[in-house]
C-alpha cells in the first residue's frame, strides 16, 4: 500500500510547535511576532480564530492566550503547577493501580514472547539479577556470579532464606528447572537459544538429544556451577534475561509440553516476589496481594491491581486518581498532564534503542555502499527538528550504534545538520542527479512513521526527488526482497534497533557469513543453492568481525567496553545501518506513588518488567 505523505510535514510541525508552546514553565510571557490566521491548540482544548483587526482573548485550562492580527504580538503565560513537598517517609498499605495496555496474552512465566506478559508477572516473578544502565549486575534472587580464569566455569551464588509463597525454600534446583523449562525442545520455535549457547550439553538438550543439561550442576541449595565448551560472554545476558526460576516442587508433575497452557499460571502460582497472585479477570484486571514473607521487608501497598484498558480510558483514570502508573503514553498529552498537580511526569533517557535507517547497499550501482553518501545524508537531515517536533523534545539525536552508552566511540563524530556539507559529500560521491530516493516505514509505530516527512523534506532540500511508502507490517519482507512498489531499487526503510542490555546484539548483522547480515537483508539478490550470496553483496569489515569475536570471548565487563568502543568508532564512519534519534521513555504517575526508579527501569529498554516493585509505596498525603 503506497501513500503520499507530504502533507504530514505541516501537520507534524503544527502539532509539535503547539505541544512545545503549551509546555512553558516560566510565568514571564514569551512574546513572538506572528503573521496571521489560526492557533490550533492540542486535542480537547479550544481552537481560537483570528478575525481581521479584532483581538480575541480566551482562557484555556491554566493558559491565557491573546492572539492579534499581523504585526501585533502574542503573549502566552503558563502558571506553574504548585505541588506539595515529596513525601520521604515510607508508608505501608493502600491499593496500587497500574495500567496494563493489552491484557495478559501469555501467562506461562518461562515463555514470555511479548512484553505485556513480562509486565504482568513482574510483581510476583523475580530475575536473578537486574542489568543496570552502567553495565553492572544488581543482585535480586542471585547474590553473585564469578568466572574462572579460563572463562570455562561460572559459579552462581543464590540469595539465602528466600521462600516461595507456599512456604517452601527457594533452591538451586528451581533455577535449573526454570532454564530446562524455557529451553525444552517442546518450546521450539517459541524460544530461541541466544544466551549461554556454549554451556556444555545445552544444545543437545534443546535439540532433544539429551534428557538434561550436562554442564549445569547444583553444588548445594544455593550454588550452581556452569561448565562451558569455550569462552562465551553471552553468559552475561543469561543471568538477567533467560533464566526465570520456577518452583520445581509445585509444577514438576506437569510435562513441559503442557506447561505453557496449564491453568496453574492463573489459579494459584507460587512466587518469590513482593506481591502474590490473587485473581485474573480476562480483559479487566489482574489482582495481587502483598507477600508477607518477601525477603525484603520494606513497607509497601497491601494490594496491587493491573487495570486492563485502552489508552483513552487509562488517561482519564489517571486524571481521576483511579490509576497510579501509566506507560507508554502519547507524547502529545504530556504538556496537558504537566498542568495537573496530582500527576508527575518522569523521563528516562533512552540509551538502549534508537530509530534509524537500514539501506539497500547496492541500488543505483551501489551508491549507498559508499560511507560518504551516508554521511552526507546524515548531515542533510535536521534530526534535532525531529526530536523537537515529533518527539516533543523527549528524545536525543544519536550518531552511532552505541552512542549514549558506555560503549560509545571516545572520538565520536557528530553529524550535525549542515546542508552545504551534505551537498559537498553527495557531489564528491557523484550522486546521480536523476535519482529518486525512496524511504519506507511499516505501520504500528507512529513515531517511526513520522520520520518519513522529515527525511523527505531533507532530500528535497538537497535537490533530489523523493518518494515515501507506508506499508502493512506483513509486507516488509516482500518490500526488502525487491517485490514491493520500488522493486529492487528501494533505498531505505525506518527501523527501531539498538544494543539494549547486550552490546553483542548487532554481531549477526555485520558477520559476512550470517544470513542476517545487513547486505543480505538489504540487497534483493537471491541466494545461491547453498544459501549464500555473492561475497561482494554483504557488509564485510574484517576488523569489525574480529572485534565482535573478541567481545564474545571476553567476560571482563571493563575489557568488553574497550572492545565495543572500537567497534563503535568503525560504525561511526561506515554505518552498516545508521541512526537518527532515541525517543525518550516518558512515564505518567500519580504524585502519591513513590519509590519508582524509572531511569534504571527504562534507560536501556528494560521497561518490559517492573524494576524493584517492592520499593514502591503509596503516600496518604
Amino acid at each position: 500500500m503506497r501513500r503520499s505523505i507530504g502533507w504530514i510535514v505541516l501537520v507534524s510541525l503544527i502539532v509539535g510547535a503547539v505541544g512545545l508552546y503549551g509546555c512553558g514553565a516560566t510565568p514571564t510571557p514569551e512574546v513572538k511576532t506572528v503573521e496571521k490566521v489560526v492557533t490550533q491548540l492540542v486535542e480537547k482544548q479550544v481552537t481560537t480564530l483570528v478575525e481581521k483587526e479584532k483581538i480575541v482573548q480566551q482562557t484555556v485550562v491554566v493558559q491565557q492566550t491573546t492572539i492579534v492580527e499581523k504585526e501585533k504580538q502574542v503573549a502566552v503565560t503558563v502558571t506553574p503547577v504548585v505541588k506539595g513537598p515529596t513525601p520521604t517517609t515510607r508508608q505501608a498499605g493502600g491499593t496500587l493501580n497500574v495500567w496494563q495496555p493489552n491484557g495478559w496474552p501469555e501467562q506461562a512465566w518461562h515463555l514470555l514472547s511479548n512484553w505485556e506478559s513480562g509486565w504482568a508477572i513482574s510483581p510476583m516473578m523475580e530475575q536473578l539479577f537486574f542489568n543496570k544502565p552502567d553495565g553492572t549486575l544488581e543482585p535480586m534472587l542471585g547474590e553473585s556470579v564469578t568466572a574462572s580464569a579460563d572463562g570455562l566455569k561460572w559459579t552462581l551464588k543464590l540469595r539465602k532464606n528466600v521462600k516461595w509463597t507456599d512456604g517452601q525454600l527457594f533452591k538451586a534446583e528451581d533455577v535449573i528447572y526454570g532454564l530446562m523449562a524455557r529451553y525444552s525442545p517442546d518450546n521450539k520455535p517459541q524460544v530461541e537459544l541466544r544466551n549461554g549457547r556454549l554451556i556444555q550439553g545445552l544444545k543437545d538438550y534443546v535439540d532433544g538429544k539429551a534428557p538434561d543439561i550436562a554442564g549445569i550442576k547444583a553444588i548445594d541449595d544455593n550454588t550452581i556451577e556452569f561448565t562451558l565448551t569455550g569462552k562465551d560472554a553471552t553468559m552475561y545476558s543469561l543471568w538477567f534475561g533467560s533464566i526465570i526460576p520456577l518452583p520445581k516442587h509445585a509444577i514438576s508433575s506437569i510435562p513441559f509440553k503442557d506447561l505453557g497452557k496449564d491453568k496453574y499460571w492463573i489459579t494459584n502460582p507460587v512466587s518469590t516476589g513482593p506481591f502474590k497472585f490473587v485473581k485474573y479477570v480476562t480483559d479487566q484486571y489482574i489482582e495481587y496481594d502483598r507477600n508477607p514473607d518477601y525477603w525484603d521487608q520494606k513497607p509497601r501497598p497491601d494490594k496491587l491491581f493491573m487495570r486492563i484498558s485502552n489508552p483513552q480510558v487509562a488517561i482519564i483514570s489517571l486524571q481521576k486518581g483511579d490509576l497510579d502508573y501509566m506507560y507508554p503514553i502519547d507524547l502529545t498529552e504530556i504538556a496537558r498532564l504537566k498542568t495537573d498537580p496530582k500527576i508527575d511526569i518522569l523521563l528516562a533517557e533512552n540509551k538502549g534503542q534508537w530509530f534509524g535507517l537500514e539501506r539497500n547497499y547496492y541500488t543505483k550501482n551501489g551508491i549507498w555502499r559508499n560511507p560518504k553518501a551516508i554521511q552526507g545524508f546524515l548531515y542533510g537531515i535536521d534530526r534535532q527538528a525531529y526530536v523537537d517536533s515529533i518527539l516533543q523534545g523527549y528524545g536525543t539525536v544519536r550518531n552511532s550504534f552505541y552512542d549514549g552508552t558506555p560503549y560509545a566511540c571516545p572520538t565520536l563524530v557528530k553529524y550535525n545538520y549542515d546542508v552545504e556539507k551534505a551537498k559537498a559529500l553527495w557531489a564528491e560521491v557523484a550522486m546521480p542527479k536523476d535519482k529518486v530516493i525512496s524511504i519506507m516505514s511499516w505501520t504500528g509505530n507512529k513515531l517511526r512513521m513520522d520520520f518519513l516527512p522529515i527525511a523527505q523534506a531533507a532530500i528535497q532540500k538537497l535537490g533530489y526527488k523523493s518518494e515515501a511508502d507506508i506499508i502493512d507490517n506483513s509486507l516488509i519482507t516482500d518490500y526488502v526482497n525487491g517485490k514491493g512498489p520500488r522493486a529492487k531499487d528501494w533505498d531505505f526503510h525506518v527501523l527501531l534497533f539498538g544494543p539494549g542490555a547486550d552490546p553483542g546484539t548487532p554481531e549477526s548483522f555485520v558477520d559476512p557469513t550470517s544470513a542476517a547480515n545487513m547486505g543480505y537483508r538489504s540487497w534483493p539478490e537471491e541466494p545461491a543453492a547453498n544459501g549464500k550470496k555473492s561475497p561482494g553483496w554483504v557488509y564485510d569489515n574484517p576488523k569489525m568481525t574480529d572485534l565482535f569475536k573478541q567481545g564474545r570471548e571476553e567476560s571482563d565487563p571493563k575489557k568488553r567496553i574497550a572492545i565495543y568502543q572500537q567497534i563503535d568508532c568503525i560504525w561511526n564512519v561506515e554505518f552498516p545501518a545508521y541512526m537518527f534519534a532515541s525517543p525518550g521513555f516518558v512515564l505518567a504517575k500519580s504524585t502519591r506513588l513513590q519509590g519508582v526508579d524509572w531511569p534504571t527501569n527504562a534507560s536501556i529498554g528494560q521497561w518490559t518488567m517492573m524494576y524493584r516493585p517492592g520499593d514502591w509505596w503509596l503516600s496518604s498525603k
